[in-house]
């Protein structure tokens, strides 16, 4: 009886317990470390879909620049004013590592290949980077699929809060949820295809349209880019 009283006694006095959970964060990685120059793209960057970077977490990636000569308070404040959360730093010097943790900014050993296309001047590589990426299983939420190079193509259904990112088309043989991004190399080109629409956001060579400004689909569709905005039309 005392024991059971205690084990009560002791779940009761927990304030939190921990979980493991997976998210998909944006990682801006920074070419110049001139604030001007910073301030002025994001401002470009920003305009083409504020709401798309409205209280968006960002991870910081400093390995492109030096990172003891970069005002990262400054540009941390400029990110927030935009909107933008900055929530953490990787690639940085040991000295901007340490400014980063001042700031509460979290230090992030993620590997530089998980964001970096490598480029090869082969041609055996470059056949291989024409070839479609396949996916035959369902993406779920928290997931990202990239495809550099050719087309994606999904033969499953996509869930909320998964991305699927494409330098080709995207098919998605199932309901698409989530975010779509094809062409992100700049090919507008590029077109994204599905058996139902219900995203959270899709995109054609960076120009965006968000789930407020998208009618569900129930039947097959393509996604398209005409005048520089984004078309949507049945099969």
């Amino acid at each position: 009886m005392g024991i059971m009283v205690m084990t009560v006694n002791t779940l009761k006095s927990q304030a939190f317990k921990l979980k493991g959970r997976l998210y998909t964060f944006t990682v801006m990685q920074i070419l110049d470390d001139d604030y001007a120059s910073f301030a002025s793209h994001l401002d470009e960057v920003v305009n083409k879909a504020p709401r798309l970077f409205d209280k968006t977490p960002i991870v910081l990636d400093c390995s492109a620049v030096n990172g003891d000569h970069l005002d990262l308070q400054t540009i941390c404040q400029c990110l927030r004013e935009h909107g933008i959360l900055p929530i953490g730093i990787q690639g940085g010097t040991p000295l901007l590592e340490t400014l980063a943790q001042c700031q509460g900014l979290a230090v992030l050993n993620a590997s530089s290949a998980h964001d970096k296309p490598t480029q090869k001047k082969t041609k055996e590589t470059k056949q291989a980077t024409i070839k479609t990426k396949l996916l035959t299983t369902p993406v779920r939420s928290g997931q990202q699929v990239v495809s550099m190079g050719g087309d994606l193509v999904i033969a499953a259904a996509v869930s909320h809060g998964a991305e699927l990112l494409s330098d080709g088309n995207i098919h998605v043989y199932g309901a698409l949820r989530g975010r779509a991004l094809a062409g992100i190399s700049g090919n507008k080109e590029a077109r994204i295809f599905c058996q139902s629409l219900d995203a959270e956001l899709v995109s054609i060579a960076g120009f965006y349209r968000l789930s407020d400004a998208m009618e569900p689909v129930t039947k097959p569709c393509q996604i398209f880019l005409q005048d520089d905005h984004i078309q949507i039309e049945p099969l």
